[in-house]
């Protein structure tokens, strides 16, 4: 993200928040600007929530049509259940493989979000010192 010229705020390309104040007043507006990009990270984090919810509401969907496992059968049906649970287990973990990618940018955006909080406490805290 490049800096705007009116922003005092700035993401460096290491992912480091830099935050340029010389007063008060550039040091509230700044807050400002910074609840605001919690505000959008936030936003980002709920729709990833949301992708997780209609993914897993499928998956629930897909286990209630499925029929109970086979009964009896003696060795014959030991092996249609033994396919069934593997079955069964790839599609735990299909569930699995889709959610993590999901839950990987949520903790990186939770990460964010958290250092906009520690940012805006500094803010604060030299807003409080020059005050």
């Amino acid at each position: 993200m490049l800096p705007n010229q009116n922003s005092f705020v700035m993401i460096a390309t290491d992912g480091e928040w830099r935050i340029l104040v010389r007063s008060v007043a550039e040091a509230k507006t700044a807050i400002k600007e910074l609840k605001l990009k919690k505000k959008e990270y936030a936003l980002i984090k709920r729709e990833i929530s949301q992708q997780q919810k209609q993914i897993r509401a499928e998956y629930t969907d897909q286990v209630r049509q499925r029929g109970s496992k086979f009964r009896g059968g003696g060795s014959i049906g030991c092996l249609v259940r033994t396919v069934q649970t593997i079955h069964r287990d790839a599609d735990r973990r299909t569930l699995a493989q889709e959610l993590a990618p999901l839950e990987q940018q949520k903790n990186a955006i939770e990460a964010i979000i958290n250092t906009i909080d520690q940012t805006i406490l500094q803010v604060e805290r030299f807003i409080i010192e020059n005050s």
